[in-house]
């Protein structure tokens, strides 16, 4: 039997353990006796009330006869749990559907949990577990039925993990950080002003732009700055840079005899070098704090060159850490205030502009990751809660045959939400596919956190509607749906009542009619 989530393999479980121990209880108290006595004292009572003298015992008989036939129907089907339907744990599986990032997902298995459910938390659950014959029918068609929908919608490419992974890139070692920011300072910097206080525009600079973006020069990598002449290959830094190896020729400001340890490469040596570049500790540190960041981007956009793909990593890395003016003499901003006056200056302005950010996009970007996170396990533990109090439901409902019908849908609408929410995975990857159909542009701007544009608000604003729309406009449906079953079965048995009141009245009229003779 499949289940929706890792968390589901164990709440299903201990839904209907609990079922036995509320069950149980309700047995040793005898209360599940009490609506038995309830339907005698009620068809005792009625049509003692309202027939005829000596019509009273016959017709309440009959209702008697008809209501305890079909509440110990419901005993049997829906009510004690039954040896004959024993939920296995070894019966239970959940396959996650295929992302970029595990496109060959692993079976889980309450054995083999692939989480942490099972192991840390909720640790315990029974082998086996016995469930009344209508319910285990209930999942057992409803989960059969939801997978079978899933497998017949078309595939969705699931590009909002690319956006989730891309904000978790980020520098870890604060040696690079420092290197990132000399490189900021000492060749980005000079070579972006060099390049708005010329505004170059030949053909070479445009066919850059027309390749990678007009964009591209707005960023540390740019093509522009490495490949035109006159930019990264006639700028170096002006202290030596840790790692790079002295080079006489290149170096040849130092005089012979009191060479530096390290050696001060040029600029588009810094950022290009394939083995200590400053690009490829960037895409490494990506790799390391965003499980394979690198590779994802290649499984996004297998088409692109290699060169884009390791350029879009490290602009991942550079906007989740930005890089800061290294110069002693000036600190970020163009700000004169050093020391503590310039810590409380950089604390404001960050504070500030993080707050911004936050209020813009928080209840979009930020919400739209924690929900779509969050729905499967809170699904999960309604889906026990239901298991869990199914015993006092059939209890206090008499041992009615609507409740079984009832309760029969109210687990299926919160198990079909599973379906809702791929149909709205499978809305939101197209609207991305459409609002970005630029590979590269997705690449650059989507995942970017800094780009709050209008289509990223309303991307976010829709799937959001979605994926809490789609189950609430589904779970009303349903209650008006499971309301109109819950009538008809009451009409479709009160004809069984009738019949009885109607025998009995005849047998009372013979009755009567003996004793007038």
């Amino acid at each position: 039997m499949s289940v929706d989530s890792y968390l589901e393999l164990f709440t299903t479980l201990f839904g209907w353990t609990f079922y036995n121990i509320f069950w149980e209880v309700l047995v040793g108290t005898g209360i599940v006796f009490l609506p038995f006595l309830g339907i005698l004292i009620d068809h005792w009572r009625e049509p003692a009330e309202g027939g005829e003298f000596g019509s009273a015992p016959a017709l309440s008989l009959r209702r008697m006869e008809i209501q305890l036939f079909m509440a110990l129907l419901v005993v049997v089907l829906a009510g004690q749990p039954a040896a004959l339907a024993p939920l296995e744990a070894t019966t239970l599986a959940y396959t996650p559907p295929p992302s970029l990032l595990d496109p060959s997902p692993v079976t889980a298995t309450v054995a083999s949990p692939q989480s942490s459910f099972g192991t840390s938390g909720f640790a315990g659950a029974p082998s086996q577990v016995h469930v009344p014959v209508w319910w285990y029918a209930v999942l057992a068609i409803t989960s059969g039925l939801n997978h079978a929908v899933v497998e017949g919608l078309p595939s969705a490419s699931d590009l909002r993990t690319y956006e989730q992974q891309a904000r978790l890139a980020t520098i870890a070692d604060p040696a690079l950080r420092r290197e990132t920011g000399d490189f900021f300072s000492q060749c980005y910097v000079v070579a972006r002003s060099k390049y708005l206080a010329e505004r170059p525009t030949s053909p070479a600079v445009q066919s850059l732009l027309g390749t990678y973006g007009p964009g591209d020069p707005d960023w540390m990598g740019s093509h522009v700055y490495r490949e035109t002449p006159g930019y990264y290959d006639a700028l170096r830094p002006s202290m030596p840079v840790p790692g790079w190896t002295f080079d006489a020729v290149r170096d040849s400001e130092y005089p012979p005899g009191s060479a530096p340890r390290w050696g001060k490469p040029w600029c588009k040596q810094w950022w290009e070098e394939a083995g200590i570049g400053l690009r490829r500790k960037l895409v490494a540190q990506a790799d390391l704090t965003s499980a394979g960041f690198s590779g994802l981007v290649v499984s996004v956009a297998p088409a692109l060159a290699h060169e884009q793909h390791l350029d879009t990593a490290a602009r991942a890395v550079l906007a989740n850490a930005p890089p800061v003016w290294s110069n002693n003499d000036l600190v970020a901003r163009n700000s004169g205030h050093a020391g503590w006056l310039g810590t409380t200056e950089q604390w404001l302005k960050g504070g500030l502009a993080a707050g911004g950010i936050v209020t813009a996009s928080a209840l979009f970007s930020v919400t739209v990751t924690t929900v779509l996170q969050a729905l499967p396990m809170v699904q999960a533990v309604l889906l026990l809660g239901i298991y869990a109090l199914l015993p006092m439901v059939v209890v206090l409902s008499r041992y009615s045959l609507s409740m079984m019908v009832t309760c029969a849908l109210a687990i299926f609408t919160v198990k079909f939400w599973s379906v809702l929410w791929y149909l709205a995975l499978w809305v939101d990857q197209n609207l991305i596919l459409s609002m970005y159909p630029d590979v590269n542009v997705f690449l650059q701007v989507f995942a970017n956190p800094g780009e709050h544009d209008l289509k990223r608000m309303l991307l976010n604003m829709i799937t959001t509607s979605l994926y809490l729309g789609l189950p609430l406009l589904w779970s009303a449906m349903m209650t008006w749906a499971g309301l109109q079953v819950g009538r008809s079965i009451s009409a479709a048995t009160s004809p069984l009542s009738r019949a009885g009141d109607d025998a009995g009245r005849f047998g009372g009229g013979m009755g009567k009619a003996v004793l007038k003779r």
